[in-house]
């Protein structure tokens, strides 16, 4: 009895489970992350070929091989089975936890109740570049050591009981950070190639259709195949069992962006107005309905939701998809909103209010530098960035120099270069800088002493990029540089274009490149060279000129881009933007007549982009046709029937 006792005394309280494969990059920092805290770390490798193995063996000497057979669930189970304490953890090797919030979660487990049988927790999954984007969902990841709980499913494996049910889990308060869906990791391990297969055998065994349909669509979307994704997230929603479960949730939110990115905004909002009766505490569709409104240009209808979100987000305690839908999306649309509307005060607010909250925003550090250039000299920006501590680490530096060599901010470049360390990258923004100044002899000297190695960094690194080296070539006349280029680009297309520059590609090129050559001489000043590759538009398609009339348009060559959209005579060529700009365009010249005109004829000929039927309603108050803006506002309640900007033009 007393040995018995003492076996006990000495079990350990809470296990690690992992399993590995070729995770040399990342390992170290999840084990860094709960080691001397959890009681006992089992690893489970399926076949490494790097030194993950060595690095475990430094943590734990219960490290184990486990054939591959395609089954998570069967290499989680082994796991299971070598381990000896009365709670499990499990954790993959691109993830890692904050160590006194691990702490604090068995303090939990240690007071649990005996009926509860497992926790799930809150997974925080950075995404894209620099994992400035971040998506959260709750998965069971803690569960007690008894024979009867087990996984199931070749992958997104659950954890079920023996007897096939599956595990009512209480929510947790631990937090578990995932960098694996960032896009150089996705991009390394080719996840999408391991997992859809995987996934396919699910739906085919019949088990768990809605789920597999779920995680079908979520492969599908990851890949940009959206029409596949709305398809299989429909499918699972049709066939799901209970409204509780956790992906259900998530799948009504993907449904919407998937509606969205296909500008079935209507659908949309119809989805949103449904979830949000089922889910009414949740932040995500009140900010979906706002970004839906702003990408239909209902720029007022947006602002009154996203900050009627803002004021009151105590009333929406939980999100589905991601918690930046609370705060730091809501200020970002009102952020691009103010700027649209010329208002850089409140812009600026706005974006200074998304960056407090991700200070990895590239986006929102952009267009605050972008909109500080408009009103203050580079030497002010230069101090701005100091007094707000902005650049106090290295990534940071790389963001800033990064952004302003987009925006050519030289002396906030040069500013921030020597701290960079690296010798290569401080050379690419040397030579941005000569291209700045247009010293392109010195900068073209620069690029052909420079190895391919190193022409790829300064890419990478944002310094330079291509259209700054065919700028430089065309500006000194020696296109053979323009050879240079093709160790740069890696899309086929893109190498087609740099052979139709050389005159050496006879065939119409993707127009994508031209226009961005285009806009890079006008960022650059260059008109004179404009002007010389403007000669070209020939050889492009008819609706070359109206692409190039939206570019002058966004540069405020207002006028210039006038006469480009009135030299495409066919108005059924024009889309709703090319009527949008012109109307804007003849409203600053107080041409307010035809400017109106132009609005009826795009509404006649089938636009009904919500700001043409802005436009005409407060250009008929303007001219004094109150019975006109009365049938009008009437005509676009019938494509905007829940337009609040539309309902108080109505009274």
């Amino acid at each position: 009895m007393n040995e018995e006792r003492r076996k006990n005394v000495m079990k350990p309280f809470l296990s690690l489970c992992m399993i590995v494969k070729n995770e040399e990059k990342v390992l170290q920092r999840c084990l860094d992350s709960v080691y001397g805290i959890v009681d006992e770390i089992v690893i489970v490798d399926t076949g490494s070929t790097d030194s993950t193995k060595e690095i475990a063996l430094k943590y734990t000497d219960k490290v184990y091989h486990f054939e591959w057979t395609n089954s998570f669930a069967a290499a989680r189970n082994f796991a299971q089975q070598h381990a000896t304490g009365k709670w499990i953890l499990v954790l993959d090797a691109d993830e890692y936890v904050d160590r006194t919030n691990l702490q604090e979660m068995i303090q939990v487990l240690k007071q649990a109740d005996n009926g509860v049988e497992a926790y799930d927790v809150n997974i925080y999954n950075f995404m894209g570049t620099y994992g400035e984007r971040v998506l959260q969902h709750r998965h069971t990841r803690i569960y007690r050591n008894l024979p009867h709980l087990q996984y199931d499913r070749s992958i997104h494996e659950q954890l079920r009981k023996t007897n096939g049910e599956y595990v009512q889990a209480e929510q947790g308060i631990l937090t578990v950070y995932h960098t694996g869906y960032m896009s150089h990791v996705v991009t390394e391990k080719k996840k999408h190639d391991r997992n859809a297969p995987l996934i396919e055998r699910e739906i085919q065994a019949g088990d768990s259709v809605a789920f597999d349909y779920f995680n079908l669509g979520n492969e599908h979307l990851s890949k940009g195949e959206i029409e596949q994704a709305l398809q299989s997230f429909i499918q699972a929603y049709q066939h799901k069992k209970d409204i509780r479960l956790s992906w259900v949730s998530y799948c009504l939110v993907q449904i919407i962006l998937c509606l969205k990115y296909l500008q079935r905004f209507d659908d949309a909002l119809r989805v949103i107005a449904d979830a949000e009766n089922l889910y009414s505490e949740t932040a995500d569709f009140q900010f979906l309905r706002g970004e839906i409104y702003y990408l239909q240009h209902r720029y007022d209808d947006a602002v009154q939701q996203l900050e009627y979100l803002l004021e009151n987000k105590n009333k929406y305690p939980y999100t589905i998809k991601t918690v930046e839908y609370v705060e730091y999306d809501p200020h970002m649309l009102l952020g691009h909103i103010y700027k649209h509307k010329g208002n850089s005060q409140k812009a600026i607010y706005h974006f200074s209010c998304a960056l407090s909250f991700n200070r990895k925003s590239y986006e929102a550090l952009y267009h605050i530098l972008q909109l500080l250039a408009r009103a203050h000299s580079e030497e002010e920006i230069v101090q701005f960035i100091k007094s707000k501590q902005l650049a106090n680490d290295l990534f940071a530096v790389s963001l800033i120099a990064r952004i302003a060599s987009n925006l050519h901010l030289e002396k906030v470049m040069c500013s921030l270069a020597a701290k960079l360390g690296d010798e290569v990258i401080q050379r690419g923004f040397e030579i941005k800088v000569n291209i700045l100044q247009k010293r392109y002899d010195e900068a073209l000297q620069q690029i052909l002493k420079s190895s391919v190695a190193d022409l790829q960094t300064y890419v990478r690194s944002g310094s330079l990029d291509s259209y700054d080296l065919l700028v430089a070539a065309f500006k000194t006349n020696q296109l053979d540089v323009v050879r240079l280029l093709f160790h740069l680009v890696s899309e086929h297309r893109e190498k087609e274009f740099l052979l139709f520059m050389m005159n050496e590609y006879e065939e119409t090129p993707e127009p994508t490149f031209y226009l961005l050559l285009l806009e890079r001489t006008i960022q650059l000043k260059e008109y004179e060279l404009f002007e010389q590759l403007l000669a070209l538009k020939g050889k492009f398609p008819e609706n070359i000129h109206i692409q190039i009339a939206h570019l002058l348009h966004r540069y405020e060559f207002m006028e210039l881009a006038f006469q480009l959209y009135r030299s495409v005579e066919n108005m059924n060529e024009w889309d709703a933007e090319s009527f949008v700009n012109v109307i804007e365009a003849l409203a600053v010249k107080n041409e307010a007549i035809e400017a109106m005109q132009y609005g009826l004829l795009a509404i006649s000929l089938g636009h009904h982009d919500f700001r043409l039927y802005k436009y005409v309603i407060e250009l008929m108050t303007i001219c004094g046709m109150d019975e006109e803006k009365k049938k009008m506002v009437q005509q676009a309640k019938q494509s905007y029937p829940d337009s609040e900007w539309l309902k108080e033009k109505e009274r």
